[in-house]
């Protein structure tokens, strides 16, 4: 009941928070694209901030994410996932633009994501309330959505490539993810800087390539995502029927988990940037979007409707449609990239966990114990139930995003300021 009253309410969170934030700034990068590329490229993005906030935004989310969307959802959850990124993009922006602008500077180190502007922008007693929240929520969720759901699509894609027990690839994960985020934001940001763009790089030319092949084909799958958008059935008319279809729950739902715009995450990392402009890093919040649900998860959908459906979901689906397609190589290509993608953003969200820990206590032993527990957890989702799984990582995404979409709408006119300053909408009265 939970899980479904939280995927139920969330397309109404962000889809509304979306509209607020898109009226507010005048819809700046839809009326002003090539002056907003400009700005963007004006500024100092270095590859490693980018490519780490990436890591977490690119991962089993694109690929198994949309599989499970359109299982739940059919194929018009894949319509709103888009329209989940096209409304979305801009709290994305947000809290970017937030994070760098609020962001403290100790001891040589760079702290920033939500909870600083929640604490220092919404300020008081609420300020630092909804900032004590969120972070027990981020540690909390690191475990299930950056590492649980991650580890248990990691574990089945490794078992149809490497003849191995669970348990042995499940220790290995747990041993692999150690080595790497012990070394904190260097050592992730590095790892991450390799893997993200070559994994990117092979799945967008082998989607691709499937596409083509298939090109007579294509019109069709078009047509069925946008006829089942609208197919709201049993769940009733009206707006809470509308609302309440299972195409825009988990095609929101999921669409949130992969692109994370809104959800907190993103300003984690790109915190750390050498860029002095605010607004000017938040832009970068949109490119990650389009090439997340734009790119990625698009492919993704069109291989998997392409393909015939049978009875699988999740993992096993996408596996079984690069098969069809590819034969024995397309299953070990795609069940290589998941392992990769889901990697990278388990180190990712170890750095995320350990930075909303970092927040809540200074403690050097705790957050020892806090990343050897995250490590153990790569070895625990690799017996957990996906199902169990999904519908623990949906709850952790409303609950979070709520907290999120609160503090950025209060702090609108914080981030409407950034914009007037790059000169991408004008101050009001002008």
């Amino acid at each position: 009941m939970i899980h479904y009253l939280t995927t139920a309410a969330l397309p109404v969170l962000v889809i509304g928070g979306g509209v607020f934030f898109l009226i507010n700034l005048g819809f700046f990068f839809v009326r002003r694209p090539i002056k907003t590329a400009r700005t963007m490229a004006s500024g100092k993005s270095p590859l490693r901030e980018l490519c780490l906030s990436l890591a977490g935004t690119l991962g089993v989310g694109n690929i198994v994410g949309v599989s499970m969307a359109i299982s739940l959802g059919g194929a018009g959850a894949v319509f709103w996932m888009w329209i989940s990124a096209a409304i979305c993009a801009v709290l994305k922006y947000a809290e970017i633009t937030l994070a760098v602008k609020y962001r403290r500077f100790e001891n040589g180190a760079v702290l920033g994501g939500p909870m600083y502007y929640m604490e220092d922008g919404v300020g008081g007693r609420h300020g630092r309330t909804l900032a004590v929240i969120f972070s027990v929520l981020g540690l909390l969720m690191s475990l299930v959505m950056g590492n649980l759901v991650q580890s248990r699509a990691l574990t089945d894609a490794a078992e149809r490539i490497f003849p191995a027990p669970t348990w042995v690839i499940g220790i290995a994960l747990a041993a692999l993810c150690a080595l790497s985020i012990f070394g904190g934001y260097s050592a992730v940001s590095r790892v991450t800087a390799v893997i993200v763009p070559l994994m990117s790089a092979a799945y967008v030319a082998v989607s691709l390539w499937i596409l083509i092949s298939n090109g007579a084909r294509v019109p069709g799958v078009v047509r069925e995502i946008f006829a089942s958008a609208f197919h709201i059935g049993a769940a009733g008319g009206g707006a809470v029927g509308f609302f309440t279809s299972a195409a825009i729950r988990h095609g929101v739902s999921k669409g949130v988990f992969s692109h994370e715009a809104g959800g907190g995450t993103a300003p984690l990392s790109h915190a750390q940037t050498k860029e002095s402009v605010p607004a000017r890093q938040g832009l970068l919040g949109l490119v990650e979007v389009f090439f997340d649900s734009g790119v990625i998860c698009t492919l993704t959908a069109f291989v998997l409707l392409l393909a015939p459906a049978g009875d699988k979901i999740g993992t096993m689906r996408v596996y079984s449609a690069f098969t069809h397609f590819c034969g024995d190589a397309g299953g070990v290509f795609v069940s290589t990239s998941i392992i990769l993608f889901a990697f990278s953003t388990m180190i990712c969200w170890g750095y995320y966990g350990r930075t909303c820990l970092f927040y809540l206590s200074r403690n050097r032993a705790a957050i020892n114990i806090y990343l050897s527990l995250y490590s153990a957890f790569g070895a625990v989702g690799a017996f957990v139930g996906e199902g169990r799984v999904w519908a623990l990582n949906d709850v952790g995404v409303f609950l979070m995003t709520t907290i999120n979409v609160i503090s950025l709408i209060v702090l609108s006119g914080e981030v409407r300021r950034e914009t007037e300053r790059i000169g991408l909408i004008k101050p009001r009265g002008k």
